[in-house]
């Protein structure tokens, strides 16, 4: 099964047979075909999302989250369902079933232009510092209120040289009598660009290889769960900003010194948020 095989590699850190060029001319060509098990195991991501979300019925109380690729999410409560930092060659499909997408900053593995266009399109927003329309601000610290969901956009260096580049973002959405936080700093370098509006923070999704120490950063913000991501960017080189899963790993081990909650999760994995925790549901 190459599912499986894919998972394995990915976890072993054996992706490296994917290079930079082969991933560009897969990623930038919707009709490519591939029998590289990685690649292929990538595309059954974005089918499981698009296959998914619209089949999936959210509770009230509870939140839907998929994960996609490298810092992607798609967070569904019963009344929204939104996309963050979306890349994949196939995001497009995913338009139909959200009703707003957020992208952290101007990098292209953040984000999906076919996507953002086919979401302007439709007069969905796209929350982002450099895409415009209905979403679009450069002010730091701008508060968004789409469909009930609240979303408090911050402002972070992603380095030394691309200062105020990142926005940081806590989405704060409504699901019954509860209220569901999720916190991403996409590719912030430093966790003193992390503020919180929130006194709960759900779960928040973190680039370990930023600049960032994740035990820092979640300390500072003290979320119930963080998620390591950013893992196998098949964009960059081997070597060369391409962090394997043995990164995650190491900082699982970090998290457990400081009796903090972290996971690794996988391309396409399913979570439920039942009110209380976040609960593993890939099948």
């Amino acid at each position: 099964d190459f599912a499986l095989d894919a998972i394995r590699r990915l976890l072993e850190g054996e992706a490296v047979e994917v290079f930079k060029k082969e991933f560009d001319a897969f990623d930038n060509n919707p009709n490519a075909k591939t029998v590289n098990p990685v690649l292929k195991f990538y595309d059954q991501s974005l089918e499981r999302l698009a296959n998914d979300i619209p089949a999936t019925q959210v509770k009230s109380g509870t939140v839907a989250i998929w994960y996609l690729y490298n810092m992607g999410f798609v967070i569904k409560t019963p009344e929204v369902c939104f996309g963050i930092d979306i890349h994949h060659r196939h995001a497009k499909k995913l338009a139909p079933f959200l009703d707003f997408i957020a992208v952290t900053h101007n990098h292209d593995d953040h984000y999906s232009m076919p996507l953002m266009r086919k979401m302007n399109a439709e007069q969905k927003p796209v929350i982002s510092n450099f895409f415009p329309n209905f979403g679009y601000t450069k002010a730091a610290e701008f508060t968004h209120n789409i469909k009930g969901v609240t979303i408090y956009c911050g402002e972070a260096n992603h380095n030394d040289r691309l200062k105020k580049f990142t926005m940081p973002m806590e989405f704060v959405c409504p699901t019954g009598d509860k209220k569901f936080v999720f916190f991403t700093s996409g590719d912030c370098y430093n966790h003193e660009f992390l503020n919180k509006k929130s006194e709960k923070i759900d779960l928040y999704a973190i680039h370990p290889r930023c600049g960032m120490i994740p035990v820092n950063a979640a300390q500072r913000l003290n979320p119930e769960l963080t998620f390591i991501g950013h893992l196998q960017e098949l964009g960059h080189e081997i070597n060369v900003w391409r962090w394997q899963f043995s990164v995650g790993r190491y900082e699982l081990e970090e998290f457990k010194k400081i009796n903090k909650k972290a996971y690794v999760p996988v391309w396409g994995e399913k979570f439920i948020w039942d009110g209380e925790k976040i609960i593993g549901c890939q099948k």
